[in-house]
């Protein structure tokens, strides 16, 4: 076994546990079967550690540098207190996802909970609950994207992608944010589907686990946050749209069923929010109510592009990525990403116009978090234009 195809298998593994932790909460599993599948997530990344032990020191020690920091840093914002890790709380006293079914107040209980989830399988290992240590689980759960990253980037690039996730991702890797998690799989779903879908030719799109992964990948996608569903609507969108441009729609039809089951978890989730009557505070039926007034106003997209676009992770990024293509000239990465790019963009002007919250505060408190996903895409199609390593 080569060390790259070691670290996909790991990368697999270890998604596949987060996922079936969800499962198993939400089909009311006996605690100790939750106790086993975390046992055997630590044991997992153990393995990683110490099979190849001087494989990628890079990570190893970036991610023990990132672990020592969450456990020393508590949970005080809003966010991360008082919606992901006490969702985590809610389901470490009732043992299952579906206690969300209480409707608590002002927790967005309709959000999806892959990571409350996996913080509250930490806490049921440990027995009790806390406001430090679960939050580690969420750090956890970025371990499946960055050890999947090795297989394209090695030695130095491997250190330059570190540097690119710690710059566009920064403390949301560690301060119980659920943004980071969105911003990486996004990123790393979008490296997946060009590989796999996008370009006609590569050692990628002939293995079955790389299809598996990016399922994994989609589906954890969709179940960090809200906006997951929204990215992963997008990157099928594009996918489609550009595979209509060059009349290969046929070719991969069949490809593109196989990976959209990864939408079923979700819409399972939302169809559970619905049947408990757990409404959306942002989708609802006052969206043209609160749209209107705004639309015409020629302030409001100026303001928003001076949240969105000047954020200075975003013009980095994007600046880096516009140079990598200069240097390239590779059209496929460019049409794939900026189609991604300007759809995503095009539904955040979309939410801030229609937000139910005041214009200014919505901007202030989310604008800078909701566009790291583009951050992360963009600088990390940028690099992987650059890079020599290709199969093929």
């Amino acid at each position: 076994m080569t060390h790259t195809n070691f670290c996909e298998k790991i990368a697999l593994v270890l998604s596949f546990l987060i996922l079936n932790n969800y499962l198993l909460l939400s089909l009311n599993f006996l605690p100790i079967f939750i106790k086993v599948n975390f046992i055997f997530f630590v044991g997992i990344i153990f393995l990683y550690y110490f099979k190849n032990f001087f494989e990628n020191p890079f990570l190893k020690i970036f991610f023990l540098f990132i672990i020592f920091i969450s456990l020393g840093t508590p949970v005080f914002e809003w966010d991360a207190r008082s919606i992901w890790l006490f969702h985590a709380k809610i389901m470490f006293y009732g043992d299952s996802i579906l206690s969300l079914g209480e409707n608590y107040a002002f927790t967005h209980n309709e959000y999806p909970n892959l990571a409350p989830a996996f913080a509250s399988a930490l806490a049921i290992l440990f027995g009790y609950w806390n406001e430090v240590f679960p939050k580690l689980s969420f750090l956890l759960i970025f371990l499946p994207p960055l050890i999947l990253g090795y297989t394209f980037f090695k030695n130095t690039r491997y250190l330059i992608f570190l540097s690119i996730v710690f710059f566009t991702i920064g403390k949301f890797l560690f301060n119980g944010w659920a943004d980071g998690l969105v911003a990486i799989y996004f990123g790393m779903s979008a490296l997946l589907m060009y590989l796999l879908i996008i370009i006609d030719s590569n050692f990628y799109r002939n293995r079955l686990l790389f299809y598996l992964l990016t399922i994994c990948f989609f589906i954890s996608l969709t179940l960090v946050k809200n906006e997951g569903f929204a990215l992963l609507v997008i990157l099928f969108i594009s996918t489609l749209l550009i595979k209509f441009y060059k009349i290969e729609f046929r070719k991969d039809i069949f490809k593109l069923i196989f990976l959209s089951v990864s939408f079923l978890p979700i819409i399972f989730w939302n169809f559970f929010c619905y049947a408990k009557g757990i409404g959306n505070d942002y989708i609802n039926a006052n969206i043209l109510i609160n749209l209107l007034p705004r639309i015409y106003n020629l302030e409001n997209y100026k303001l928003i592009s001076y949240f969105l676009l000047l954020n200075e992770k975003f013009l980095l990024s994007l600046i880096f990525f516009l140079i990598t293509f200069l240097v390239k000239r590779n059209k496929e990465i460019f049409i794939f990403v900026f189609t991604a790019v300007l759809g995503y963009i095009f539904l955040l002007y979309f939410v801030f116009l229609s937000t139910p919250l005041d214009f200014y505060f919505q901007l202030d408190s989310a604008a800078a978090r909701v566009v790291r996903p583009l951050s992360f895409l963009l600088a990390l199609f940028g690099l992987y234009n650059l890079n020599d390593y290709k199969k093929i």
